[in-house]
């Protein structure tokens, strides 16, 4: 079952009435938070990364790109102030994104009580930290998009090292000044003309997935032999990714440098990933450091 509403053979000849969302458990008061989650989903070997949109002590919603059906289990952390929380919960109900990611989905936990308590101890934490996080948010969705639309996708401010050419030319240095799974913003002296193709290679910097803990194993005894059941590493250094890009937007100099956004062509699901994993951890960063 999702919250797309079908159309009945009673009513063939009217309009569909939408059917409006489960609402959220009464009996606590859903907080709208906007923090990243990192999610283990059973018979799914790689993280799915979403968006943590409103929590109660019962249930959530959350956004994501990966298609979950109903019932799908789930698992994943709330670190507030040194402490994790592992919430576990399945998907009740999944409806179209309106923006941004593809999909919203409403979660119900599935925890002893002692761990409720604790969820919504860490819920009024999250509140607190997510109203001092607003003003950074609102600081990056007031910079400029690659392709001049709405962001769907959270753009991580963190400038390194990267190389790029045009088609015939040699490799030139630049810098990232930001990036997202659309495109980056890219800072090098040579002038380039809107447009224009380019291949880029960037290596992330490792050093911010100090954030995400470290790799653990457990025993799976759900089974009828155990089996090892090991998290996925999120720390695993990053390797040089090969990109093409265009760009589409030419920003005001700065230190006697050209500024382009530069918007990615073709990107593969993995690289996508990946790009995930780093704005996810800059922004992790952000929030338990505000």
């Amino acid at each position: 079952m999702t919250w797309i509403p079908k159309r009945t053979t009673s009513t063939a000849n009217a309009a569909p009435t939408p059917a409006p969302p489960p609402p959220m458990p009464q009996t606590s008061h859903a907080h709208s938070l906007e923090m990243p989650v990192v999610m283990s989903v059973r018979r799914l070997p790689a993280p799915v990364y979403g968006t943590l949109m409103e929590v109660t002590a019962h249930g959530a919603k959350i956004r994501s790109l990966v298609l979950m059906e109903r019932g799908t289990e789930v698992e994943f952390d709330l670190g507030i102030g040194g402490a994790t929380i592992t919430a576990n919960a399945r998907v009740e109900a999944r409806r179209n994104a309106q923006a941004g990611a593809r999909f919203e989905y409403y979660l119900t936990f599935d925890m002893r009580e002692s761990q409720i308590d604790a969820l919504a101890r860490a819920i009024r934490e999250l509140e607190r930290r997510a109203a001092a996080s607003r003003s950074i948010q609102r600081s990056l969705d007031a910079l400029p998009t690659t392709d001049r639309e709405r962001r769907g996708s959270y753009r991580a401010l963190s400038a390194f090292p990267m190389r790029f050419r045009r088609e015939g030319e040699d490799w030139t240095e630049a810098r990232v000044g930001d990036i997202s799974s659309t495109g980056i913003r890219m800072n090098c002296s040579q002038p380039l003309p809107i447009g224009v193709l380019v291949d880029l290679r960037i290596t992330m910097p490792s050093s911010v997935l100090e954030v995400y803990p470290e790799e653990t194993a457990v025993l799976d005894l759900s089974g009828a032999t155990p089996r090892r059941a090991g998290r996925p590493d999120l720390r695993r250094p990053f390797e040089e990714m090969a990109l093409r890009g265009r760009v589409v937007t030419r920003f005001q100099p700065v230190r006697d440098r050209e500024v382009y956004g530069v918007a990615f062509l073709e990107i593969d699901g993995y690289t996508r990933e990946e790009i995930a994993r780093f704005t996810h951890a800059v922004q992790l960063s952000k929030i338990r450091n505000a």
